[in-house]
């Protein structure tokens, strides 16, 4: 049998660098690790390749961001959509948080306000078209867009930082609701009359009932 021209490849190399490749394995570093353990030095190694080898296919860890980003966006349902515009925005914005509720790391890239996965826009655009259709105006519709948006990643961001808080404490009682506890009924009486309240309502998924609050307010406005 005539030996094979093809040169030797090394085991774990992928046989071709691509963007798709940077992205699977930045997708499952974040994941795995969080925010912290992306590093082009740790992708490199995790692609077989050098940092240097990266840079022919994204110039900077924030557009590798951005492109995994754009990929959890393109992986948001995209239903057909109910008529009645307060039920499309409820739909929408549940896939919306549904979707960063899966990958803890996402809340906190977001938080910083810069980034963007383009597949997101059509969300953002029924949304703003259910909020006009509800009766706000264009400018009203972008600021109650923005409003629920901040609602949304700032909910997971608490949610998120207190579950790791819970995991570290082993069971102990968050430090907050010691505090509540200690209330004096003399001096703040409504505060210490919802000293059983505190503990359940941390443990309840308090989103779709806010959500539904915010956006009936602002929509009373239109």
């Amino acid at each position: 049998m005539a030996e094979s021209s093809q040169p030797e490849r090394r085991p774990g190399r992928p046989a071709v660098l691509s963007r798709a490749a940077i992205v699977d394995a930045a997708e499952r570093i974040l994941d795995e690790g969080g925010l912290e353990a992306l590093t082009l030095r740790r992708l490199a190694k995790d692609l077989g390749t050098s940092p240097m080898g990266l840079y022919r296919h994204v110039s900077e860890k924030d557009e590798i961001l951005a492109l995994v980003l754009d990929r959890l966006a393109a992986r948001l349902p995209r239903p057909q959509l109910p008529e009645e515009p307060r039920e499309r925005l409820l739909m929408l914005w549940q896939f919306i948080h549904d979707g960063l509720a899966e990958h803890e790391w996402t809340v906190e890239v977001l938080s910083a306000g810069d980034l963007m996965g383009p597949s997101v826009l059509w969300h953002v655009e029924h949304i703003v078209q259910a909020l006009c259709d509800a009766g706000l105006p264009p400018e009203q519709a972008a600021d109650c867009y923005l409003a629920t948006w901040h609602y949304t990643v700032g909910h997971l961001g608490v949610r998120t930082a207190t579950a790791r808080r819970s995991r570290k404490a082993q069971g102990e009682q968050p430090y907050a609701l010691r505090v509540l506890a200690q209330v004096d009924p003399a001096r703040m009486p409504v505060l210490a009359s919802l000293h059983d309240h505190w503990a359940r309502a941390r443990g309840r998924d308090l989103y779709p009932e806010a959500l539904e609050r915010l956006l009936d307010g602002w929509l009373a406005r239109g």
